[in-house]
């Protein structure tokens, strides 16, 4: 390793060691060949980064990420200025939060990433991470291991945040299927929605959303907004004086008519008829109705 350019103050985290990068006349090159993951976290300066299909240029303020075994080299010119960190496969995997996103983390640290968009915040956000790292492997206190653990957690899921993952949403459960339906059926019911947008809102294909209201409900999804509409309908000819028309304006049916021929295809009578048996059943329990 050049001397005019070092790595210095290095701090044992067992698996982990960050370094300062500190700069001085002459440009630096390294190749690192021991089976350690290494980042930088630049905030002044500009390099290479040798590959196998060529090299890629950056300016700080800017995050490299080279993971173990990656044949590349780095170049640093002479007074770039930032801290690095080394972290061997054991630390990786004890830092790797358990959960979805694990499996798209382990991938994306698997490949060697330059960030160089950086601000100069993001990047003294980072680099007080690492030395958050350093200062509590120094201090000697309770706990230090777990808590180098979850500082290494922060850096890596921001080091992935900065790949530009594609996050993958986990299948819904079923009952999570169905109240997200109903729910979305109380929102949207008199905009007469399609099965197909509602799967859409729900997050899940039309032929999954079917099957799954079937399986759980033991109906079908239009089944189930056809007699939400019903028993819309039959509220609103008890306990309001609204005319038909007014009704089915009131649940977003542009034509009355066909409101009257839905209403009545469904419970067998029209809403006329419905409104007039629900008079005579109340007029039966009045005072009125007493002889």
């Amino acid at each position: 390793m050049p001397q005019s350019f070092r790595f210095a103050e290095r701090q044992p985290l067992s698996d982990t060691e960050v370094s300062p990068v500190k700069g001085e006349l002459t440009s630096g090159e390294w190749t690192f060949r021991d089976a350690r993951h290494r980042g930088f976290v630049l905030e002044a300066g500009r390099g290479r980064v040798k590959v196998s299909d060529g090299e890629v240029p950056f300016i700080a303020p800017c995050l490299l990420w080279l993971p173990a075994g990656a044949n590349v080299r780095l170049l640093l010119e002479a007074g770039s200025r930032g801290t690095s960190i080394a972290a061997s496969e054991v630390a990786l995997a004890g830092a790797i939060p358990v959960g979805p996103v694990a499996g798209q983390m382990r991938a994306a640290l698997g490949q060697p990433m330059i960030h160089a968009r950086l601000d100069i915040r993001q990047a003294r956000r980072l680099a007080d991470t690492l030395e958050a790292i350093a200062e509590e492997a120094r201090s000697e206190l309770p706990a230090a291991q777990e808590s180098l653990r979850h500082l290494l957690a922060l850096f890596l899921i921001a080091t992935w945040r900065l790949s530009g993952p594609v996050l993958r949403e986990t299948k819904p459960l079923p009952r999570t299927i169905v109240q997200r339906f109903l729910h979305a059926v109380e929102l949207h019911l008199r905009e007469h929605w399609t099965i197909a947008r509602y799967a859409q809102e729900v997050g899940v294909t039309p032929d999954r959303l079917n099957a799954t209201v079937r399986r759980t409900t033991g109906g079908s999804p239009l089944a189930l907004i056809h007699a939400r509409f019903v028993h819309e309908a039959d509220a609103l000819l008890d306990d309001s004086s609204l005319q038909i028309a007014e009704i089915a304006e009131e649940l977003g049916f542009s034509d009355p008519a066909y409101f009257s021929r839905f209403y009545k295809r469904l419970t067998g009578r029209s809403p006329n008829r419905q409104r007039q048996e629900i008079e005579r059943k109340s007029n039966r329990g009045s005072f009125a109705a007493w002889p």
